[in-house]
């Protein structure tokens, strides 16, 4: 996956480290920093990942085509709740990272 942009940093969880490693090796969310002080960063800024309740405002936007997305997420256990049609040739797939926040994710068609 080719994150791009996310509209939000704060990541509310249950389990913080549970939360890291699935946006780093499902949404392949590059890592930032020395080794023993590895974060998450996307468009030069860092992810957080705070405790507290699922939320459902999540807009993800990656630089992969549908179907290559659709064999990422289905090769990491990830299953797609709902697909929505986008202008601009865009699709949007809808999914729920580890700690029950939806994320909709806007690919090329």
């Amino acid at each position: 996956m080719k994150p791009r942009k996310l509209n939000h940093k704060t990541i509310p969880t249950q389990d913080p480290d549970r939360a890291y490693r699935f946006w780093r090796d499902v949404f392949d969310i590059p890592q930032a920093g020395p080794s023993n002080q590895r974060h998450l960063r996307l468009d030069q800024e860092d992810l957080t990942f705070v405790v507290g309740p699922a939320q459902n405002h999540f807009e993800l936007l990656a630089r992969d085509h549908q179907a290559s997305l659709r064999q990422h997420l289905a090769n990491n256990f990830v299953p797609i709740l709902k697909t929505e049609e986008r202008y601009g040739n865009k699709i949007a797939l809808v999914v729920n990272d580890s700690e029950g926040n939806q994320i909709t994710i806007e690919v090329n068609q």
